[in-house]
C-alpha cells in the first residue's frame, strides 16, 4: 500500500505508479469514517484494478484539508484528484455517505464517471435532529449506537473493535458536518440523467439504508443492476468483504467484457 497526498488531501493506493492498463477504482468513505473501512477491499481488489481510498476534507489522512464539507465539495475533491492523477475517468465506490457522493459526481461531471458502485446508500439521506445532538453531546453513546445498528447482531470481535476504532478517530465537528451534508442531500428528481452503469449493492438487514433505497436506485438508474448481500447489515464492506469484493468483481468483469465488445465492433 502507498500513502499519498494532493493538496492536504490524503489517500490509499494499491499500485503506485498508477497502472494505465487497469481500471482504477475511487472508493469513499460513510459518514464519519475513513480509508479504513475499506481495508479489506483494498486488499482483496488490488489485483484487479487501481484501488484509491480517498480520505476526504476533515478525516484521518485529510485532517487539515479546509476543503467545505458538503456532497457537492466533495464529489469536486474527486474531480480535483483524478485530474492530479491524469485520470479521464474511474469506477467511483462510495458507501452511505459516500453513495452520495457518487450519485452528485456522476450528475455534475458525467463524462468522468466510468461506473458507480453504490453500497447501503440512498438518493435521500434523511439524518434525524436527535443523532446530531448525540454526536455533540455524548459522542461515546453515539459510537455505541453505531456499533450496535450498522453491524449484525453477534458481529465477531475482530470486526466490532476496529469498528469502533474507526469511529473514535473522527473529530466531532467534522462527524456533525457529515451528517448535516448527509441531510442536505436529496437526488431524487435527477437519478434518471444518470447513464454509466451502475452496481447497487443493499445489505439485507441494513437497519440505516434498507434494501428498499437500494431497490429504489436501480429502478430509477438506467443501467443499473441490483444485488442484496444476504445476512449483512449496513457495515457489509468490513463485515461480509468476500461477498462484497465478488460483486465487484464480477461487475469489473463485467464492465471489460463490454468494452471488448463495443471496441471490436468499433
Amino acid at each position: 500500500m502507498y500513502i499519498q497526498e494532493h493538496n492536504e488531501l490524503g489517500y490509499i493506493c494499491t499500485q503506485w505508479p498508477i497502472q494505465p492498463e487497469l481500471p482504477t477504482l475511487i472508493l469513499i468513505h460513510g459518514a464519519g469514517l475513513n480509508h479504513a473501512q475499506w481495508q479489506a477491499q483494498l486488499e482483496g481488489l488490488r489485483d484487479s484494478a487501481n484501488v484509491i481510498a480517498l480520505d476526504l476534507p476533515g478525516h484521518s489522512l485529510s485532517a487539515h484539508h479546509e476543503g467545505e464539507q458538503s456532497i457537492a465539495a466533495y464529489s469536486q475533491n474527486i474531480v480535483e484528484l483524478m485530474e492530479a492523477l491524469a485520470l479521464k475517468q474511474a469506477i467511483l465506490v462510495g458507501h452511505s455517505m459516500g453513495g452520495a457522493v457518487c450519485l452528485e459526481f456522476a450528475t455534475r461531471y458525467p463524462e468522468r464517471a466510468q461506473a458507480l458502485v453504490l453500497l447501503n446508500t440512498g438518493a435521500k439521506l434523511k439524518v434525524q435532529p436527535a443523532l446530531l445532538e448525540q454526536i455533540r453531546d455524548n459522542y461515546p453513546a453515539y459510537v455505541d449506537m453505531m456499533v450496535q445498528n450498522t453491524l449484525t447482531d453477534g458481529a465477531a470481535p475482530e470486526i466490532v473493535e476496529p469498528f469502533a476504532d474507526l469511529l473514535h478517530q473522527g473529530d466531532i465537528e467534522s462527524v456533525v458536518r457529515d451528517f448535516e451534508a448527509c441531510n442536505a442531500f436529496d437526488r431524487l428528481d435527477v437519478l434518471a440523467e444518470i447513464q454509466c452503469p451502475a452496481l447497487v449493492l443493499s445489505a439485507e438487514l441494513d437497519q440505516m439504508t434498507p434494501p428498499k433505497y437500494g431497490q429504489y436506485l436501480a429502478d430509477q438508474l438506467d443501467n443499473s443492476q441490483f444485488v442484496v448481500v444476504e445476512g449483512a447489515a449496513h457495515l457489509s464492506p468490513m463485515e461480509h468483504p468476500d461477498e462484497v469484493n465478488q460483486a465487484i468483481t464480477d461487475f469489473i468483469d463485467q464492465l471489460s467484457r463490454t468494452y471488448t465488445r463495443q471496441t471490436a465492433t468499433a
